[in-house]
């Protein structure tokens, strides 16, 4: 993979580990933009694994490499801080577009896949202090965050709430440390557990008479 990696434009491997034990020593040996976590099982990825790779660099992008139904595996990194997931049976150029969208701050999960795995979160009750937290959030952050949990990149919507793309960057830095966590996805489990929707949920369930989390 890291061979492969290597051959695409702008792409650099700068080190390499098949330990969790090699990790520190990976991320000290120079700048790193963005880690590639290849993971099958829950042992081979542990939380811990992930907010100490975050603690040493909070601006480190990690993507995470993985089954099509490891959902609980996901669920456990992303509520750590991942910002993209790719499938292990997918091809070179998802994971190449994976780790650019990562690197560039950005989040890299399909609204289809993103669902799949927050949907055991948000279906049985809502959380009273996600629900807490959440109001801690003014109105233009809750937008954003429905659009984040549309799975709508920074630049898409700073388009649909006509603002700029720092604007944006700006509310989701406010939106993360509000609801205390460390990444966009994180944050959209939380909104979830909170019982906001987004943007095109609330639409469907106001035209059903309800409507979404307000202030």
């Amino acid at each position: 993979m890291a061979e492969a990696l290597e051959t695409r434009p702008g792409m650099r491997v700068v080190g390499r580990t098949s330990t969790s034990a090699g990790l520190p020593q990976l991320l000290g040996s120079g700048r790193v933009d963005v880690l590639v976590l290849h993971a099958v099982t829950r042992q081979e990825l542990s939380s811990d694994l992930v907010r100490t790779a975050l603690a040493r660099d909070h601006d480190l992008g990690i993507v995470l490499l993985t089954e099509a139904g490891a959902a609980d595996l996901v669920r456990d990194a992303l509520e750590s801080g991942i910002r993209g997931w790719v499938c292990s049976d997918e091809s070179l150029d998802r994971l190449v577009a994976a780790v650019r969208e990562v690197g560039a701050h950005e989040v890299f999960m399909p609204v289809s896949r993103m669902t799949a795995v927050l949907a055991p979160q948000s279906v049985p009750t809502t959380s009273d202090a996600s629900n807490r937290l959440l109001l801690r959030l003014t109105p233009r952050q809750q937008d954003v965050l429905r659009c984040l949990m549309d799975g709508c990149s920074r630049d898409e919507t700073g388009r649909l709430l006509d603002m700029s793309p720092n604007t944006v960057r700006t509310h989701v830095g406010a939106i993360l440390r509000r609801l205390q966590v460390h990444s966009t996805l994180a944050a959209v489990a939380e909104a979830r557990r909170g019982g906001l929707l987004g943007r095109s949920a609330e639409g469907a369930s106001t035209a059903n008479g309800v409507g979404g989390l307000g202030r």
